[in-house]
């Protein structure tokens, strides 16, 4: 702890409200604390704002992220009752500050706090040192789910971080959450074979639409709710790829065998965020007022009802029983 006793890091605007750093009212409070430890991203990925070394910069996506001392959140999460039931601890590429991080993930641990650490594709021998440590996930930040949207966006090689991530899957299995964001200009049918590889390697998906806070749009909703469906239901070995149909690279149909598709998707659960235990990211794509791409908690009856009309796939017999 003496390490990082006068040290600074910054929190995300609604983990500073739960804390009571922050005066102010919020329609969904975080179910995680989100800390954010970036000693100078060297990375140089298109759609983050604190790309190159930006230290000044106080937005990740479009979150703000206000700065205080780390003693000072250390004893406001481990008060009593916790106020969080998970920390993830989100970081810059920075590997002249790999010592640093591991002394970090080490306090958050020995101080009793769940915690789960947001690292690079290739940072794999770091993710399997900081489990050991007691680190309970670990988040990769594959984000394209292509070569050439990696390459374009992440400005790195697919060649060499993709084998090294499925080997760090095979190893660690369901700790690893495999960051993928979908808009970066991967198709349906090339997006949902990636997380089938994800998932069939033993690893997760935490899934991200593009939140364009560097330029261009964010994803078409309708298509983000297909690559939602998918996604829920191949992570809970529902259904296989053979069982979808692809036309043109977008996905049109998911057939489901006898059990009907709605009762599938557990009243909207696959549009909820996904990710580690406990996490809900309000806000994190998408302004307060505006439609959520990822459901920060339960869904209505009637969001339910229009994610699934908003997905394409059950206005008509496109998915749903086999014949």
């Amino acid at each position: 702890m003496n390490q990082f006793s006068d040290e600074k890091i910054r929190i995300s605007y609604g983990t500073g409200i739960v804390l009571g750093l922050i005066k102010a009212r919020q329609d969904v409070a975080p179910t995680t604390a989100y800390l954010l430890w970036d000693k100078g991203c060297i990375g140089s990925c298109s759609f983050c704002p604190r790309a190159n070394g930006n230290q000044r910069e106080e937005r990740l996506s479009r979150i703000i992220w206000p700065e205080y001392s780390f003693k000072q959140i250390l004893e406001l999460l481990t008060s009593q009752p916790k106020p969080f039931e998970r920390v993830c601890l989100q970081t810059g590429f920075n590997p002249d500050k790999t010592g640093q991080l591991k002394v970090l993930a080490q306090t958050l641990v020995k101080n009793g706090l769940t915690t789960s650490v947001t690292l690079s594709p290739s940072q794999t021998d770091l993710a399997l040192e900081l489990l050991d440590y007691g680190i309970d996930h670990i988040g990769i930040g594959l984000d394209g789910a292509s070569e050439n949207t990696y390459s374009l966006h992440k400005r790195k090689n697919w060649h060499e971080d993709w084998p090294k991530l499925l080997q760090l899957i095979s190893k660690a299995k369901e700790k690893i959450e495999v960051h993928l964001i979908y808009g970066l200009g991967d198709s349906e049918e090339a997006f949902c074979k990636t997380i089938s590889a994800i998932i069939d390697a033993g690893g997760r998906i935490s899934l991200f639409a593009l939140t364009p806070v560097n330029g261009g749009n964010p994803p078409d909703l309708s298509e983000y709710r297909r690559i939602q469906i998918f996604r829920y239901l191949y992570e809970n070995s529902r259904i296989n790829l053979d069982q979808c149909n692809f036309d043109g690279e977008k996905l049109v149909a998911i057939k489901t065998g006898k059990q009907p598709a709605i009762e599938m998707l557990d009243s909207g659960a696959c549009f909820r965020t996904s990710g580690c235990g406990n996490c809900n990211r309000p806000y994190y794509n998408e302004k307060p007022g505006q439609k959520f791409f990822n459901f920060p908690r339960s869904l209505t009856a009637e969001e339910f009802s229009l994610a699934l009309d908003e997905s394409g796939l059950f206005n008509s017999d496109f998915i749903g029983q086999q014949d």
